[in-house]
């Protein structure tokens, strides 16, 4: 007889091998359906080390995928997607290796042109109109001093 929501630890490999196929996904993303499907916590080690050997899970291809994403379509920095990275268990050298891999002219880029966006929408003298684009950056994870490039510029154009 199974409980409502428990599903056999095969089963589980199988829909895992076709998510993952689908979609990347870190360890801690899987533990999380492993829990929720309510497999055996004996379980869990055997079937992350039969989905990573099978390379259906690699945390190193995951930071990547989620850096490249987070940069190019969310417009994130850095320093947010690091943070979340970490929170999902990601090693620190497997996100400086994703991060390296974004091109840092079109990073710088992308902070400038979504700087000047917010700068439409922002009212003040030079001084508070460079102090909310700067929160507002930090807010987004963009590094202070790559901001810093263009915020003095951005405040004295009013």
């Amino acid at each position: 007889m199974r409980i409502r929501n428990q599903i056999t630890p095969a089963e589980a490999l199988s829909r895992l091998q076709k998510i993952c196929s689908a979609q990347e996904k870190c360890p801690a993303d899987v533990i999380l359906l492993l829990k929720r499907w309510d497999v055996p916590h004996q379980q869990h080690a055997e079937i992350m080390n039969r989905l990573k050997a099978e390379s259906y899970v690699d945390e190193g291809r995951f930071a990547t995928a989620f850096v490249r994403d987070k940069v190019h379509l969310d417009h994130w920095g850095f320093i947010k997607i690091s943070y979340f990275l970490r929170q999902k268990g990601i090693p620190v050298k497997l996100i400086d290796e994703a991060c390296k891999r974004i091109d840092r002219n079109d990073y710088a880029g992308m902070i400038r042109k979504e700087l000047e966006k917010k700068k439409k929408t922002v009212k003040g003298t030079s001084r508070e109109i460079w102090a909310k684009l700067a929160r507002y950056g930090s807010s987004r994870g963009y590094e202070m001093d790559i901001m810093h490039e263009f915020l003095d510029d951005m405040a004295r154009d009013d």
